[in-house]
Order: structure tokens, then sequence, then C-alpha cells
């Protein structure tokens, strides 16, 4: 036997090592790029839902009626609290 046919096991293992540190480091890549994908998800709604909101279309109309009924909500809950349990 040489010395090369001792040594094949080794040489064996070590590119199934190689293989498999370089499919680990594939796929934690893969998952980074993922989560920074999301992130672009979540701000550009919340951008596009921020310019909606503003503008005259049916949405903007919806969301400033939202927006007042949670105002109105906000200060009649209080009084009609108070007449119910207290008066």
């Amino acid at each position: 036997m040489t010395r090369m046919e001792n040594l094949q096991p080794d040489l064996d293992e070590q590119e199934r090592m190689d293989a498999r540190y370089q499919a680990a480091m594939a796929s934690i890549n893969r998952e980074k790029v993922a989560r920074e994908k999301s992130g672009y998800v979540v701000m550009a709604a919340a951008m596009n839902y921020g310019e909606g909101s503003i503008g005259d279309g049916l949405f903007g109309k919806v969301s400033h009626a939202a927006k007042l009924f949670m105002i109105a909500f906000a200060f009649a809950t209080p009084v009609v609290l108070v007449w119910a349990y207290l008066l």
C-alpha cells in the first residue's frame, strides 16, 4: 500500500465535510436574504399605506373616517361608562 491509498478515506471524509459546510453556509445565506426581503416588504407596505391614507381616493376617505370614529369613540366611551355605572 502506498501512502496515498492510506489517506484516501481521510480525503473522502474531508470532501464530504467541505460539501456539508458549503451547504450549511448556503442555507444561512438564504435565511439572511429571506429575512432582509421580509424587512423590505414591511417597509414598502408601511410607506404605501401612509401615502394611500393621505390621498383623496376611496382608501384615503375610509382611513379618515376610521380616524374620526376612533377619536369619537375615545371621547364618548368614558362619558357612557360614567353614566352607566356611576350615576
